[in-house]
């Protein structure tokens, strides 16, 4: 997340017309309290086997109107009947027997310091010292693109302050929904959502995801062309991928003029969204302390990539979770930011539950108004990350969730920084990663149908084969993954040891449980060695 936004105004007034219009009558003023949620409204999220009848009868015995109701997840968005608080809903609500969680519909923030056209300036990708930095303390981007700039298929969802859709550094690398027919007011693919072109605005819930002023200071304009301005093209900056689609997800508006935050219906909307359109990477440059564990539930369905902001606050998230990055998802990437020397920045958040870092100081990037401009903060970090997902998918499309992420936490650069794998994300060694055959190959075949009914059975095969000329200790399992990526062990996990060319294997029938509702059913077979990461997938679709 970018660092305070109140410091940036104070501090260079001057970056944009706005800012400088609300610098003088905000240094006279005491700095109000940023909200911790929208009053008035909660998120629940419905045990398993509750039906629409019970959630009814629930709605009316406490009179409350449902906002928006997800559909990945067996949650809603409710708002309170009047004169409740959100801790009186808190505390009647959650001892009900059908609640799973209930949360605040908390506000999560994204904060701004702005820094100072212009690829040398551009040390994160590659760095010369030309910042008066440690030369190759970068994540090595043109040696990435020697490989790939990346692939016009591939898109991201940016769930942010909205984007400048024609900055003419963006608007080649804008998405454009295939599905749509600009302008008829005709919701032509049937996806809930009229003339959806360029994404959404969850706020305004409207096809515009144009750029949110106030205190979000162009800060989704700024993440967006790290991840994907256009790049060769002689104008402006590049981005990790010069070639990809920007999905902009608008969610967040200023508060209290100065502030810019986003409430987690509008995020969790905005997950949904984007998993609904097929999106497999996002980039989410915000957080807050609030645990919502509906929110969680949602991301772990997206079955996505989660590239998440540790946060600005220079503590040990260890101890004191940021959400979304900590929520114990095995998609989320939570991202601390580096300076140009490799040193953690002093703002970043740190610790194990922190993945890795990347660069996040005097960043320079896309802003509003046809313009660039640097800012700080592990929200410029996380876009760096965001963006070698997508290289990967650039050069291998069919790459599971598990392994993006092993290729990217396993090609850094050490550093001995205080994150989970000690070190800095690099695009090219990721790259070199998805690239390389894996040495211990996993593999999982189906011996039945692909179709089968409550109550009916399933056999497959797994196997693990050494393809490689060295003995490997192997960390195996055999898991089932359902349609709300909860996962169900079937095998494992286990450490085997494997000689040059040995494979081991295994046979299992198993029942499908009566009561399991109408799904695909994934079954994972996976291997990590410590060289090499592989997955093999089956599919089974449940039917009535």
């Amino acid at each position: 997340m970018m660092r305070n936004a109140i410091r940036s105004i104070l501090r260079l007034a001057a970056a944009t017309s706005l800012v400088g219009a609300l610098a003088a009558p905000l240094a006279a003023q005491a700095t109000p309290e940023r909200p911790k949620w929208v009053p008035g409204e909660v998120i629940v999220k419905f045990k398993e086997g509750v039906g629409p009848a019970q959630i009814q009868q629930f709605h009316s015995a406490y009179n409350l109107k449902t906002l928006r109701r997800y559909k990945l997840v067996a949650a809603e968005h409710l708002k309170l009947p009047k004169g409740w608080t959100v801790e009186r809903a808190l505390a009647t609500l959650g001892n009900l027997g059908i609640i799973d969680s209930i949360s605040p519909n908390y506000y999560r923030y994204i904060d701004a310091i702005p820094n100072d056209s212009q690829f040398d300036q551009l040390w994160g990708m590659h760095n010369t010292g030309q910042t008066g930095g440690t030369p190759d303390v970068d994540i090595d981007a043109p040696e990435a693109w020697d490989i790939t700039t990346g692939d016009a298929n591939v898109v991201v969802a940016v769930i942010d302050s909205g984007m400048q859709l024609d900055h003419p550094d963006l608007a080649g690398n804008l998405y454009v929904n295939p599905g749509e027919i600009p302008g008829n007011g005709i919701d032509d693919d049937g996806n809930g959502y009229v003339d959806d072109v360029h994404g959404w605005d969850f706020v305004a819930n409207d096809n515009d995801p144009g750029p949110a002023g106030g205190g979000c200071g162009g800060h989704g304009t700024h993440t967006a062309g790290t991840i994907g301005a256009v790049g060769n093209d002689g104008l402006g900056v590049a981005g990790v991928n010069w070639n990809v689609q920007i999905m902009p997800l608008r969610a967040f508006k200023p508060i209290l003029v100065i502030f810019c935050g986003g409430d987690d219906a509008a995020l969790m909307a905005s997950v949904e969204y984007h998993t609904m359109m097929g999106v497999r990477v996002s980039s989410n440059s915000w957080g807050g302390t609030g645990y919502n564990g509906a929110m969680e539930a949602l991301i772990r369905a997206s079955k996505s990539v989660f590239v998440a902001a540790a946060g600005n606050d220079g503590r040990n998230n260890d101890s004191t979770p940021q959400y979304p990055a900590s929520y114990d998802v095995d998609g989320i990437i939570a991202v601390a930011a580096n300076d140009h020397n490799g040193a953690l920045a002093s703002f970043s958040n740190y610790g194990a539950s922190v993945d890795v870092s990347a660069p996040g100081v005097g960043i320079l990037s896309t802003l509003p108004t046809d313009s660039w401009g640097a800012f700080d903060g592990t929200s410029m970090a996380t876009p760096h990350v965001a963006g070698i997902a997508a290289l990967l998918l650039s050069v291998d499309p069919n790459l599971t969730v598990n392994e993006m992420k092993w290729d990217i936490l396993n090609g850094i650069d050490a550093g001995g920084l205080p994150v989970l794998t000690g070190g800095r994300a690099n695009a090219y060694k990721a790259l070199q990663n998805a690239l390389t055959a894996p040495e211990v190959a996993a593999s999982v075949t189906s011996l039945s149908g692909s179709t089968v009914s409550p109550g009916g059975s399933v056999t497959y095969s797994a196997s693990v084969t050494n393809t490689g000329t060295v003995t490997r200790t192997t960390k195996v399992k055999l898991y089932a993954r359902l349609a709300d990526g909860t996962e169900v062990s079937l095998l494992g996990p286990a450490t085997i040891t494997l000689a040059p060319g040995e494979t081991q294997s295994v046979t299992q029938t198993k029942t499908v449980p009566a009561g399991l509702a109408p799904q695909d059913v994934e079954v994972v077979a996976q291997a990590e060695s410590d060289v090499s990461f592989d997955e093999s997938t089956i599919v089974y679709t449940i039917v009535p």
